[in-house]
């Protein structure tokens, strides 16, 4: 009975184990599904058998993730090994989510001491990130280390607290399709610890690069040991690179960059040949920050690029270093910049300065440029602030120094400044418009050019762009400029210029009030002059200058257009007086008592064509002759500089030079530049004095003047010595010839008109050789009331003021019955007598003066 029941328990068991084996796969579907689902992963589906006691064959086996489907194809499992022919990883898209990020901890694995060894023979995965499936093999030569070929070239050691990658080959298959294009070559290999908390890396890399450009191709290339660690805890990673050598080769630049640089600059100033970058021994990553305490890119010896204690936010733009710049070539000079560079949540800060040092002008400069040589020396500080993309407020600080400094101009001279200091401070924003100010300061110590010098040249200005105004002050200068003997002394200029960028040329006005303390020359000097300029830029530039000096005003008016440049000059009536300290120097001897002039011109300065109109009035004293009310009024023009006056009046009232002449005209004519006095005519001695023409030039002329009816009676009372009386009337002519300003007399003429008289008596010096000499006592007293048939003289006077009168008389003294020739030669130095008749002359306009008053 025992055994019979041992039987049927024994029929039920294998019944019961046939029916489990055959709903195996649903059995372990559904075991696996419970403890599975709390780590959400599913087991999709399950084909298993029993090859053996001790073996199992999967058949095919789906594992579901969130983040993977997972395959497994014909694994042969026993108590050694686990052999799997094939495993399809197919990788899903990860949708982020605002799920916590898990919590991390060190590894603490449980590893068995015995287990059965992996091998798969064919691993493939698939999917996002990756840009190609990805084919390897796995093998567990001993327990818990793996080999893995393929795709992926490494070493894999599990431990308790850590797994470890060893020789992972940058080679890989699956590491080089994330190479981007411009790297052609990427070897190495890399080594890895994982704790679960931190990961150790370190290894060995080859990166050739290339980058190609429009018109040449970079090529880069680091070498070098790379190790570092990252604290997935603290998210914290730091890295080695100090034993990476990074070069940049431009050599195929070279060609490209010369064909775009002018003639005289090379291209190796710019670039080396080889192009170095030093990265820091470690770089750190903390809460997102990248930092280092050195950067440091070099163009060979050219440039040296630096960024010390550099820290950059990885999620955003935060960047923030102390920048420095260092360059050294002739083309350039010695340029260095430093300073600090901040840039958190798109704000931007710098405090940059920048000093510059060239001793030599470059090659290029000279050569097409008018600078010969100079000493350039430039000291600057540049601070910004504001966002990037946005709103930006600058402030700037500069010296540039110019030292021995030389020009050449178009004619191949020299300018030479021995010191040129120029400061300039700027601040400003910018944003939708630009707000500026900017203050400068300017100094000279001297120019020095064969035609023009000066010395102690000052000058300041501020300018401002305010909401799209403009708004320009300068106040400059100048202690003394010359030219050849010619020299102004004590420039001073202010300038004002204000108006609007939209609408500069239609809105803008510029005044400058100029001042000149004296323009000195060999024969002049004008004192204190002023001018009050206005320019006008509204259709075309208008000028308007008004004009201070030697107490005069002058209104000059003038206008740039594209064809022509119209002018006008005014002086309204103004008082000749204030010209003395001027006539002074050119004219010691001319003094004007009373006057006035206007002026009116107007025309074209391109085409010189000028039409002017001058009046005037004045009386002058010149020496010992005075000139009452000269006047007259002069229309002529300038055609091409060449001057025409049609035929004018000039009047004179009075000329008194011992001689006394009245109403004296002639009129005034010029043409082609050439001046001339024609129909000149002066009353004198009751007569009339004339002369045809009288050229105004320095050229030597010659002169017909003619005396007509001249009472002889008032040019007896000229004379110096009373008791002559004459009476008669004589003409003649007068040739009178000009060279260099003076004035000479030959071959003139003098003769009688009809009857006349003469009559010596109570004359001293007659009365005087009576005495003298008793026997002519006869002979003299002919002279006597004697009635003139003929009087002849001939005339002649040198430039230095000798008058000869070679007289002859004849006539018959009636009361003795006794015809009369008489010759008589008078030597007078006329200057002198002129001198003391006007002395004379004006003792007494004075005492007139002090009796009418």
């Amino acid at each position: 009975m025992f055994k019979k029941g041992l039987l049927w328990v024994s029929v039920f068991l294998f019944t019961a184990l046939i029916c489990l084996y055959g709903f195996r796969n649903t059995l372990v579907a559904k075991v696996a599904s419970h403890y599975l689902g709390d780590a959400n992963v599913e087991l999709s589906c399950i084909d298993w058998s029993l090859t053996g006691l001790r073996s199992i064959r999967v058949e095919r086996a789906c594992i579901e993730h969130s983040t993977a489907s997972i395959e497994l194809i014909n694994a042969d499992i026993n108590l050694s090994s686990v052999v799997l022919a094939e495993l399809n990883v197919a990788l899903k898209q990860v949708t982020e989510t605002s799920a916590e990020t898990p919590h991390l901890k060190s590894l603490n694995l449980v590893l068995p001491d015995t287990r059965p060894l992996l091998n798969i023979k064919r691993i493939r995965l698939s999917g996002s990130p990756l840009i190609k499936p990805v084919t390897m093999s796995l093998i567990e030569p001993s327990l818990n280390q793996f080999e893995i070929n393929g795709d992926l070239i490494g070493q894999l050691t599990i431990f308790k607290n850590k797994l470890a990658l060893n020789q992972i080959s940058l080679e890989s298959n699956v590491i080089q399709a994330f190479k981007p294009e411009q790297v052609k070559m990427l070897a190495g290999s890399m080594n890895a610890v994982f704790d679960g908390l931190q990961l150790q890396f370190d290894g060995e890399i080859e990166v050739q690069a290339e980058h190609h450009l429009p018109e040449c191709a970079m090529s880069a290339n680091v070498q070098g040991d790379i190790s570092g660690e990252i604290d997935l805890l603290n998210r914290e990673a730091v890295a080695d690179f100090n034993q990476l050598t990074n070069t940049v080769k431009t050599l195929s630049c070279f060609e490209a960059l010369q064909a775009h640089l002018p003639q005289g600059i090379q291209a190796t100033d710019f670039i080396a040949d080889q192009v170095t970058v030093q990265l820091p021994s470690v770089l750190s990553v903390r809460n997102n920050v990248l930092s280092t305490d050195r950067v440091i890119l070099s163009n060979g010896e050219l440039t040296q690029v630096q960024l010390e204690n550099l820290e950059a936010k990885i999620l955003t733009q935060d960047f923030k270093s102390q920048f420095s710049l260092k360059h050294q070539t002739a083309l350039i000079g010695t340029l260095q910049l430093d300073g600090p560079v901040d840039i958190r949540d798109e704000a931007f800060q710098s405090q940059i300065s920048i000093s510059l040092i060239q001793p030599n002008v470059p090659t290029f400069l000279i050569d097409n440029s008018p600078i010969k040589q100079a000493n350039i020396k430039l000291d600057s500080n540049l601070d910004m602030k504001g966002k990037l993309g946005g709103d930006m407020s600058f402030k700037s600080s500069n010296q540039l120094e110019l030292l021995k400094a030389e020009f050449i101009d178009g004619q191949g001279q020299a300018l030479k400044l021995p010191k040129v200091t120029l400061n300039l401070d700027v601040e400003g924003d910018l944003s939708e418009r630009i707000n500026a100010i900017a203050d400068g300061e300017l100094s000279l110590l001297s120019f020095n050019h064969p035609l023009l010098q000066g010395r102690d040249l000052k000058a300041k200005w501020q300018s401002k762009l305010i909401d799209d105004a403009i708004q320009f002050d300068a106040d400059w200068q100048l202690k003394g400029i010359k030219q050849a003997d010619n020299q102004i002394q004590g420039i001073q200029q202010s300038l004002n210029l204000k108006g609007s960028m939209q609408d500069f040329m239609n809105s803008s006005v510029l005044a400058v009030t100029t001042h000149l303390d004296a323009i000195a020359t060999p024969e002049l000097l004008v004192e204190d002059m002023n001018i009050t300029s206005q320019v006008n830029f509204n259709e075309g530039i208008r000028f308007e200058h008004d004009i201070d000096v030697l107490d005069m005003n002058l209104s000059f008016r003038h206008e740039l257009t594209n064809k022509a440049q119209p002018f006008q000059l005014v002086m309204i009536e103004q008082d000749l007086t204030g010209l003395q300290p001027v006539l002074e120097e050119i004219a010691p001897k001319l003094k004007i008592e009373t006057g006035s002039t206007s002026v009116v011109a107007s025309g074209d300065l391109v085409s010189q064509n000028v039409d002017f109109d001058v009046q005037f009035g004045a009386s002058a004293l010149f020496d010992t002759h005075y000139i009452s009310n000269a006047s007259g009024k002069i229309t002529g023009q300038v055609n091409s500089g060449v001057i025409n006056i049609p035929k004018t009046t000039v009047t004179i009232d009075e000329f008194r030079s011992g001689a006394v002449l009245t109403n004296i005209t002639a009129d005034l004519q010029a043409k082609d530049n050439q001046a001339w006095l024609s129909s000149i005519t002066a009353e004198a001695f009751d007569g009339l004095l004339t002369a045809d023409k009288f050229r105004l030039t320095k050229a030597p002329q010659r002169i017909e003047a003619k005396a007509e009816n001249l009472d002889l009676a008032i040019l007896a009372k000229a004379g110096r010595e009373a008791g002559v009386e004459l009476i008669g009337r004589v003409s003649g002519e007068l040739p009178i010839e000009v060279r260099d300003g003076k004035v000479s007399i030959t071959e003139g003429k003098l003769y009688n008109l009809g009857m006349g008289m003469l009559s010596v008596s109570e004359n001293a010096s007659v009365n005087a050789l009576k005495a003298q000499q008793p026997q002519l006592k006869t002979v003299i007293g002919l002279l006597d009331n004697l009635d003139i048939d003929t009087l002849h003289s001939d005339v002649a006077l040198t430039e230095d003021g000798w008058l000869t009168l070679g007289v002859n008389i004849k006539g018959e003294n009636k009361s003795q019955a006794q015809p009369v020739n008489f010759n008589y030669t008078h030597h007078e130095n006329i200057y002198t007598l002129f001198k003391a008749l006007r002395l004379n002359d004006e003792i007494s306009q004075q005492v007139e003066k002090a009796l009418t008053q």
